[in-house]
Formats: structure tokens, C-alpha cells, sequence
């Protein structure tokens, strides 16, 4: 990339920098935010007409956000907090959607001048970027290198997984089949379905939002920067739930400081849900309430307090708008539940496929034993005859296919590469779903194929950067493929938005982690805090605990309770395991020497690695 002298543009030059900042305030990125549109055009605006020199915090503060003669910017952060924003913005742009612009515009930190950068060609026009590697191989079925094997020996039997919350139970008869049937997997290449254009099936829209902006509670209209900040956030960060329809701001912003009837409000706005909220800054202390409500019962759906001190204003902000859009829109989030719980109150003859796949997330959330998983891969099924382009019924059949194989829950394995392929088929039919592109990366991983997936696990988390099971499944994958400070950081901030959706993923991240870093005690406070303490795996993973600390009764008790679903647990149940989650050799030795010291297996094989 080449950055062009800024004060020296040619007037063809000026042309497409003047198209490029078009397509970039038209985006994903910026459509909900007039206030971050406006900043990015007349800084641009300015510094193509030769005036960069103006670019103060003061004139910026008079002239894009209307503040009075008396404005200090050193006192009223708004330009500083809205250029954070701004910059944010422009980085996801060209991480996602402007990833191939020839020019990109750019916002120094400390700087309100923006710099333009363009791709260096000999007298050509700009080339497109070169094939990402997850796009290159998901045209291709998902298929692990041909020299990996996925292990077949000494794995546990069914039982509820990391995302479970109750106990269940299958034969480990059946888990051992669908190790073999992943054999297949790596064998063969399956052939993708045919759809022809026209055969899908009528749905119901999606979830429609109206965001209400924030009320300011603190008596200082110059507060109304924060409330409508973050009503800007809140509203981009929801538009990028790939579920959910978020009404524009021009939409909901002509009804603010005006009370409404939520009912009617939704009946006219034609939104089944309603956010609204407010925000009370008192020196450095900020409380900030929301509640989404039901506009069609007016019932209260979610609610939530944040009480904050504002040592940094745009973190604090950044933090709230993380976990209201986690607690609402995520997995396991608010409106989620809501709509299953719409979709199992409606008649057979009115279901759809849409409706189908919300009874299947909801069976597969909350009560994973082998009878809710036949339950769940039924209703997907009837999801794909009813249409065959639902990529939402692919995916969610292909991640059913995928924890089965893992965690040894589904009592009627499928075909490995019929798993595979609708795990492929779910991404071609919707590239920008985040949860399409955590199931490819999954399939991936246990395929033992990790260049792809860190290629679409980071293309998921840039997809869904809110979803707390996203994020969480995805640290727990890229912290056990050896990235373990990533993988932590991701595990802890979905653990912030929802505890709820990260259980499992975040406990086994954290403390395997702690564990390898020598921090046994933590590990210990962690692993003790998992709510799916009483599964096969946190057996398998608290014991080499017990050992490093000493603890061997409650090492033996661990044992004694794995030996129930287990009856032939040996060395190999945990060497299995651990290699399965592409754990290096010498991370697993480590793990298997705090195992022979918990005194579990008798005698003690090996010296300390």
C-alpha cells in the first residue's frame, strides 16, 4: 500500500477518494450512525479542499456535533470519543466488507486528519485480493489433512457436553460407532445437495427491533452525547446480528424525548421488540438501565442495571454495549429464547422451517440427552424438506452432527460426510452468518485441519463479535490448538457478555490454561465453579488438579464417578481425549503427569516431564 502526499491529489485522485468515502458511509458499518457519518465526511470534505489545518478538536465539536462558542474540548470528550468510534468503525469496515477497496481512508490515533492509502499498481486498475483460504476450501468439502487421523480409543462415553445444563446419558457403544464413522470423514468428499432457484419455502420475517434512544437522566442536555452515542452503538452492533432486522435511526430517532405507547409504537413500526433505556451521569459515577419488551404483549422481556465509574468513558460505553447485545441478541440471548418460546405455542399446520429451527436450538441449548437430540436432528430435517435452501437448518444439523462426534451424544450416528456436507452447504447459502462459518470452523479443527480453521474462526468472531457462544466455543478451539493467551481473552470477555452461553467452554479454557501455566490454585477455583461439573469431561480434566495440589481423595471420588461412564477408563481415556482437542504433546504430558500423581492410575508410569 502506498499513501499518496496529501496535499498534492491530482483532481482524478480526489474523484475516487470521493467515491471511496461514498461506499464506506453507505455501509453495514456506518448506516445507523448519522453523527460517525457526518464526522468521517467533513474531515474527508476538509482535507481534499486543502483545509486539514482546521482539523481541531474545537472546530470538529462546532461544526459536525453543534456544540456552543463556549465548547472546551478538553473538558467535553465528545470528538475525542466519537474519533475512537470512528476509527473502530473504519477497521471493521475494511476487515469485512471494504476488505478489497483500492483506497483506504484511514484516522491516525491522535490525529482528526485522515490519511488516504491505495494500493500501488503499474498503470492498472486495482486487483482484487487474493482467495482467502477459507473460501478457497470451503468450495471443497470439509475434509482433515490426509496424514492427521482423528483418535478412536479410550474416549468417554455419551454425555452432556459444555453446552448442556442437565444430566444425560447414551451407550458408549454409540459413541465408539461415530469415531469410526468419522473415518469416513477423512475419506471421502461428499457431494453437495442440488437446489434449483425458486423452491423455498415462505417464512416468517425475522424478528423486527426499534432501538428508542436513550433517555438522558442527567439534567445536563450536554449529556445527551453519551445517551446518543451509545443508542448509535447499540443500534450498529444489533444490525450486525445476521437474525435480527434493526429498524434504521431516522426510524426510531424522531420519537426521542417523547413517551409512546410501546404496543402501538410496534403495531406502527410493524417490530415485535422494543429496546429502550436511559443513562444518569452524576460526576464520575453512570448508571445505565435497558429493557427490551415485547411490543405485541408489552410484556418486559430482559432488563438489566449497569452501574459504572467513567474513568474512560468510550470503554465504559464499549462494555455496556457488549453485554446489552449479548444478553438480548446472542446465543442464549433474550429474543432467542423469546421466539422459541413463539414457535412451540404455534399449531402444527402454521409451523414453518423457521419455526422448526428454533425448536431445535432451544432442545439442543437447554437439554442435551440422546432422546432431544433424535428430537432436534427430526426437526431439522423437517426444516430442509420444507426448505431446501435453509441455511440455518444446515447449519444447526451439521453442529448437532459435529458435538455428537465429539461428545458421543447422538445415539444414532450419522454418516460422516453427510455431516460435512451440510456443514459446507450452510456457508455457501449464507457466507456472513457467524454461526455457519464457528460450524466450518469446528469441523475443521476435529478434522485436524487448523490453518482453515483459524481462518474461519476468525472470520466468525468478526461476523459476531457480541455472541458470547460464538466467541467462546472459538477461544476454547484456538486456546487448545496452542493459541492459549487469545483463546483465554475471548473465553473471559464471553463470559462477561453471557455466562450463560460461555458455560463449559470458558470454565475448561480458563482452567486448563491456569493449569498449564502452573497456577493450580486458580485452576481449582475455576473448574469448581463450572456448572457442568457432574459430565464425563470435567472428570477427565479436574483430576490432573486434584494431583498437582495433593488432593487425592477428591481425586478418587472423581474417579470413582468417571469409572460409572466409563467402566474401562485407563490412561488412554485421557490421552484420548486431550489429543482429540489438538492438545500439543507437550501440554499433554504435563496434563498426564498430574494424573499418575493423583494416584487414579496405579502405578505412577512416568517422572515429571
Amino acid at each position: 500500500m502506498a499513501e499518496p502526499a496529501q496535499d498534492d491529489l491530482s483532481d482524478r485522485e480526489k474523484a475516487a477518494i470521493h467515491m471511496a468515502l461514498d461506499r464506506v458511509l453507505a455501509s453495514r458499518a456506518f448506516e445507523q450512525s448519522r453523527r460517525r457519518r457526518d464526522f468521517l465526511a467533513f474531515v474527508v470534505g476538509e482535507t481534499l479542499a486543502g483545509r486539514g489545518d482546521r482539523l481541531k478538536g474545537y472546530t470538529i465539536g462546532r461544526e459536525v456535533f453543534d456544540r456552543p462558542e463556549s465548547f472546551d474540548p478538553n473538558i467535553d470528550p465528545i470528538v475525542r470519543m466519537e474519533a475512537g468510534r470512528l476509527r473502530d468503525r473504519l477497521r471493521e469496515y475494511y476487515e469485512t466488507e471494504g476488505a478489497s477497496e483500492p483506497i483506504r481512508i484511514e484516522l491516525a490515533k491522535g490525529s482528526y486528519t485522515p490519511h488516504f492509502i491505495t494500493r500501488k499498481q503499474a498503470g492498472s486498475p486495482p486487483a482484487p485480493l487474493p482467495e482467502s483460504p477459507s473460501e478457497r476450501d470451503l468450495a471443497t468439502p470439509l475434509q482433515p489433512a490426509p496424514d492427521q487421523s482423528v483418535p478412536s480409543a479410550g474416549l468417554p462415553p455419551p454425555a452432556r457436553t459444555r453446552l448442556e445444563r442437565r444430566p444425560g446419558s447414551a451407550f458408549v457403544v454409540a459413541f465408539l460407532i461415530l469415531l469410526v464413522a468419522a473415518g469416513a470423514w477423512i475419506a471421502q468428499r461428499p457431494k453437495l445437495p442440488v437446489t434449483s432457484p425458486g423452491t423455498s419455502a415462505a417464512e416468517p420475517s425475522e424478528p423486527v427491533i426499534a432501538v428508542l434512544p436513550f433517555l438522558n437522566l442527567s439534567g445536563d442536555p450536554a449529556q445527551d452525547y453519551f445517551s446518543d452515542g451509545l443508542t448509535e452503538d447499540l443500534l450498529t452492533s444489533l444490525a450486525r446480528v445476521r437474525d435480527l432486522k434493526v429498524l434504521a435511526r431516522n426510524t426510531t430517532f424522531q420519537f426521542k424525548g417523547k413517551a409512546v405507547d410501546v404496543k402501538k409504537l410496534g403495531q406502527d413500526l410493524a417490530a415485535r421488540y422494543i429496546l429502550e433505556g436511559s443513562a444518569r451521569r452524576t460526576g464520575d459515577d453512570l448508571r445505565v438501565t435497558a429493557q427490551l419488551i415485547d411490543a405485541t404483549t408489552g410484556a418486559h422481556v430482559w432488563a438489566e442495571r449497569y452501574d459504572r465509574n467513567m474513568a474512560d468513558v468510550a470503554l465504559v460505553e464499549d462494555e455496556i454495549v457488549d453485554n446489552i447485545v449479548g444478553r438480548i441478541a446472542g446465543s442464549y440471548g433474550a429474543i432467542e429464547m423469546s421466539e422459541a418460546r413463539r414457535a412451540a405455542r404455534k399449531s402444527p399446520d402454521e409451523v414453518r422451517a423457521y419455526d422448526l429451527v428454533l425448536r431445535a436450538r432451544e432442545i439442543m441449548q437447554w437439554d442435551w440427552t440422546p432422546e432431544n437430540f433424535e428430537a432436534a436432528g427430526s426437526a431439522l430435517r423437517q426444516a430442509i424438506a420444507l426448505d431446501h435452501e435453509n441455511g440455518k437448518a444446515y447449519r444447526e444439523l451439521a453442529w448437532l452432527g459435529i458435538v455428537g462426534w465429539v461428545f458421543g451424544l447422538d445415539a444414532k450416528p450419522e454418516p460422516a460426510a453427510d455431516i460435512t456436507a451440510r456443514a459446507i452447504r450452510a456457508v455457501q447459502l449464507d457466507p456472513d452468518d457467524a454461526r455457519g462459518r464457528m460450524v466450518a470452523a469446528a469441523g475443521f479443527f476435529f478434522s485436524k485441519d487448523l490453518d482453515p480453521f483459524r481462518s474461519e474462526a476468525d472470520k466468525a468472531i468478526a461476523l459476531a463479535p457480541h455472541d458470547a457462544e460464538i466467541i467462546a466455543t472459538i477461544g476454547c478451539m484456538l486456546s487448545s490448538a496452542g493459541d492459549r493467551a487469545r483463546g483465554v481473552a475471548l473465553a473471559e470477555k464471553a463470559h462477561a457478555i453471557n455466562a450463560d452461553a460461555s458455560i463449559g467452554w470458558y470454565h475448561s479454557t480458563v482452567y486448563t490454561a491456569a493449569y498449564l501455566a502452573g497456577d493450580m490454585k486458580r485452576a481449582l477455583e475455576v473448574a469448581n465453579d463450572n456448572q457442568d461439573l457432574e459430565v464425563f469431561y470435567s472428570y477427565v480434566e479436574i483430576i490432573p488438579i486434584y494431583g498437582q495440589l495433593g488432593m487425592k481423595k477428591e481425586a478418587r471420588v472423581a474417579w470413582g464417578k468417571l469409572l460409572k461412564l466409563v467402566p474401562d477408563a485407563s490412561a488412554a481415556t485421557f490421552e484420548s481425549w486431550w489429543r482429540l482437542w489438538n492438545i500439543s504433546d507437550d501440554e499433554l504430558s504435563k496434563l498426564m503427569y498430574g494424573v499418575r500423581l493423583s494416584g487414579v492410575l496405579d502405578p505412577v508410569q512416568s517422572a515429571r516431564p
